[in-house]
């Protein structure tokens, strides 16, 4: 068997040379091919199946592929995760498998007073060069970048992507198992992080005609892990209790020294933190909401593969996490996918005169999957219906799953309990949260992240993921807000001052401490009666 075989993948024509017995998600991942991997290379959720043009020239189908393609058994179908190369080979990457880098809807307003720094850049070069500088959000599943003009504080063009990490695992706990395991996975997983970085940055510039050097600044939000991650900082005590940060403090580097397309001397601000599991990103959503300038009352709830909580009252800061998981993104789900054309976005409960089940998909496409925000309605309408118990139970006649009429989209038993435990701990840390901090009444509550933005509260509130004390007063959705907040501490300096301020002040709730946790936690997993 030679050490090196070639492999090619189409519909992209990229080809290459890999490590026999290599992957084809690994090898996918060595040459930058989008291919979807939700599961973390695990082979549980059938995301990254692909065509291949010569099924001799990889290793025989696992037990876990057998299990996952049982109603796909030819044999050029395999699970890029499992299939191992040892010959030459091409591959088809269908188009439910592609991870693409896609424009985003702006959706921000980039427009704020300029401090005295950029002044003073704006003052030296007098030449008309484009002054730019570009703010990031790192989500653990998705990164998104914005690229600004420093003089006019307009937002120039944004994109997005798919962590490449994720192949490492799908949520942090994953990564930092990783890296305990094996220290040298903190470069190859800060690596992946800018070289994907240094794609959409050029993506962006493109769309104007900019160049790399008209860059003159950068500021970096996400949680904890991902900010450490990008940082170079260790994140093996994240891992274990008291999960503690390195630090909590902003970070403070060069871009050459982290290898990003722009000027070396570039300066790069890593947002401050509140604890492990409570990072820059809540805080940039903070900033972004402008909340310390309210006098109303306000929760910011970030829902992503963890959930994020701040609190504001009178100048008062109180914030705490909890691990909702990979479900409300589409992830661990047996139909699971991103929220992509086909992917079932809306579910309905029609009660007359036909009782009946419908739903809506993404571009009205044919159906090919479910994602977080369907899977909300899902659980609501199927509460409605009677398909499911309170306990989470499907109704006697269905014993492992409920298929939607008209398309082959099924939720699972275990589908159900894995979005139990999710809005379990998001219920659990919101009404933790408003005790500890003495509120009784919430006047806004904020909606934020790439999920939580988009789903229906009101089914959110009928299966218990929100508690009914939120819902009474202003709930409002805001789908970029921590890159709004990433975007003002880039133009404006005194936003960066601000911000660490408040993450001095925030009062920080470790959920696991408070008392009958495990109760209530148990307890909501509950469905609330209809």
């Amino acid at each position: 068997m030679t050490e090196y075989v070639n492999i090619c993948f189409n519909p992209f024509d990229i080809k290459g040379r890999i490590k026999t017995n290599s992957t084809i998600s690994e090898a996918a991942q060595q040459l930058n091919v989008p291919l979807r991997s939700e599961c973390g290379g695990k082979g549980t959720c059938g995301k990254c199946k692909v065509r291949v043009d010569a099924s001799h020239a990889l290793t025989p189908k696992t037990a876990t592929e057998n299990k996952v393609l049982g109603d796909d058994p030819t044999p050029d179908i395999r699970l890029g995760c499992q299939a191992r190369v040892i010959d030459d080979l091409t591959v088809m990457v269908p188009e439910d498998a592609i991870a693409p880098i896609k424009a985003l809807d702006k959706g921000i307003d980039g427009k704020t007073t300029l401090a005295s720094p950029v002044k003073t850049i704006r003052n030296r070069e007098s030449n008309g060069t484009p002054i730019l500088g570009v703010a990031v959000d790192i989500g653990t599943t998705t990164i998104a970048v914005y690229l600004c003009d420093m003089n006019s504080g307009d937002i120039l063009s944004a994109q997005a992507a798919v962590n490449p990490q994720r192949p490492h695992g799908e949520d942090v706990i994953s990564r930092i198992a990783a890296v305990r395991e094996n220290p040298s996975m903190l470069h190859t997983l800060q690596h992946l992080v800018v070289k994907a970085l240094n794609e959409l940055i050029t993506a962006c510039l493109k769309t104007g005609g900019y160049q790399h050097d008209h860059i003159h600044s950068m500021t970096i939000v996400g949680n904890t892990t991902m900010q450490h991650i990008f940082s170079g900082l260790d994140i093996s005590n994240l891992g274990v209790s008291p999960y503690l940060p390195e630090t909590v403090d902003p970070v403070r580097l060069l871009a050459g020294e982290l290898g990003l397309r722009m000027p070396d001397e570039t300066p790069v601000y890593v947002f401050p933190v509140i604890s492990g599991f409570l990072g820059g990103d809540i805080l940039s959503a903070l900033l972004g909401d402008r909340s310390f300038d309210k006098t109303d009352t306000t929760l910011i709830i970030d829902i992503g593969t963890n959930g994020e909580l701040i609190l504001t009252e009178n100048g008062r800061f109180w914030a705490t996490s909890c691990a909702t998981g990979p479900a409300l993104e589409g992830a661990q789900i047996s139909c699971g996918m991103r929220a992509a054309p086909g992917a079932v976005s809306r579910v309905f409960y029609v009660p007359s005169p036909d009782p009946r089940i419908e739903f809506e998909t993404i571009g009205n496409k044919k159906a090919v999957g479910i994602c977080g925000s369907g899977i909300i309605d899902a659980m609501a309408a199927m509460r409605k219906a009677g398909i499911i118990q309170e306990t989470g139970n499907l109704k006697d006649g269905l014993e492992k799953s409920y298929t939607f009429p008209g398309a082959s989209i099924r939720i699972t038993l275990k589908d159900i309990r894995q979005v139990q435990l999710a809005k379990s701990a998001l219920f659990v840390g919101i009404e933790s949260l408003l005790e500890a901090a003495g509120v009784s009444r919430v006047d806004r509550t904020i909606l934020t992240g790439a999920f939580g933005a988009r789903f229906n509260w009101e089914n959110a509130r009928d299966i218990g993921m929100i508690p009914d004390s939120i819902c009474q007063h202003s709930i409002e959705s805001a789908t970029n807000l921590a890159g709004s907040g990433a975007v003002m501490a880039l133009l404006d300096d005194q936003y960066k001052q601000k911000i660490e301020t408040i993450a001095r002040e925030v009062t920080f709730l470790d959920l696991a401490t408070t008392p009958d946790f495990i109760t209530r936690f148990s307890d909501a997993t509950r469905f609330p009666e209809i």
